[in-house]
């Protein structure tokens, strides 16, 4: 919609400037800015009330490729790190493979209603970059079985790793602890994004109302329109609910204007006459 009466096009023929928009985007500011408050609204109920929170527990394992017994003697080198740091990417399919899984299930013990691939979808392993370490991220809604999870990792996966592997284990860094907030959803990066959303969308419609507003409102208009040159105008006339005007052409080709009361508004009509000559 066109709400500044500007112009759709300049007099040289150029199309609306950013300048344009940017003034109507300032016009409309107060919409954008309750559109997304609405959104961002909506968004912080739903992640609220509609979305169960998700609590993470966290283990750390240090890999290393040698026995105890060697690495006793105090003959690690700097083919011994690299290769360990090598080896830290295999030892993350290991601790995902279904003989792992069901070693932790084992440990967890008959009670705990958990099936392999529902604990294969709460786990994420992974290498911390460019360390020889490894990460182990147990996700739940329950906080406290999270760390439990985490915690029979702890217990079975150096077993299983010098099982498989024959050389090389690992070393606990960082115990799992039971997570005193959750790591998911975000409410308050949740709400942000939604009134980010929300102003964006509002700006977007009141853009494309914008340009798909085809009324003509000024001579420039026309002129764009009908590739003619505008020679004159017609005033406006300033016409109020209760009062009424009446042309009309008399003999001698006079334009006569009455302008008659309301009977509404008063007890008297008034009428009075000005003449103009017709051109």
């Amino acid at each position: 919609m066109n709400d500044n009466k500007t112009a759709l096009y300049t007099r040289d023929k150029r199309e609306i400037v950013l300048w344009d928009v940017i003034k109507l985007l300032l016009r409309k500011f107060y919409w954008i800015l309750f559109s997304g408050i609405i959104l961002g609204l909506v968004v912080y109920l739903v992640v609220t009330f509609c979305v169960t929170p998700t609590y993470e527990s966290r283990v750390s394992f240090y890999v290393y490729n040698r026995s105890d017994s060697t690495l006793n003697s105090g003959s690690v080198n700097q083919n011994d790190l690299q290769a360990a740091e090598s080896l830290a990417e295999t030892y993350t399919q290991i601790l995902g493979s279904n003989s792992v899984l069901d070693a932790v299930l084992l440990d967890l013990g008959s009670d705990v209603n958990l099936t392999r691939k529902n604990l294969s979808e709460m786990v994420k392993i992974s290498v911390v970059p460019n360390t020889q370490l490894l990460e182990v991220i147990v996700s739940s809604n329950d906080a406290a079985f999270a760390c439990e999870v985490a915690d029979s990792f702890v217990q079975v996966a150096p077993t299983e790793i010098e099982r498989i592997t024959k050389a090389g284990s690992l070393e606990v860094v960082d115990r799992p602890e039971v997570a005193l907030e959750k790591s998911a959803p975000r409410t308050l990066f949740s709400t942000v994004i939604g009134c980010v959303i929300g102003a964006v969308l509002s700006a977007i419609v009141i853009i494309l109302k914008m340009f798909s507003d085809t009324t003509v409102y000024l001579p420039e208009d026309i002129e764009k329109a009908a590739n003619v040159i505008i020679l004159g105008e017609i005033p406006e006339i300033d016409m109020t609910e209760n009062k009424h005007f009446n042309w009309s052409l008399t003999n001698g080709g006079v334009i006569l204007n009455d302008k008659k009361e309301d009977q509404k508004t008063g007890d008297y009509s008034e009428q009075n006459s000005s003449q103009q000559a017709a051109h």
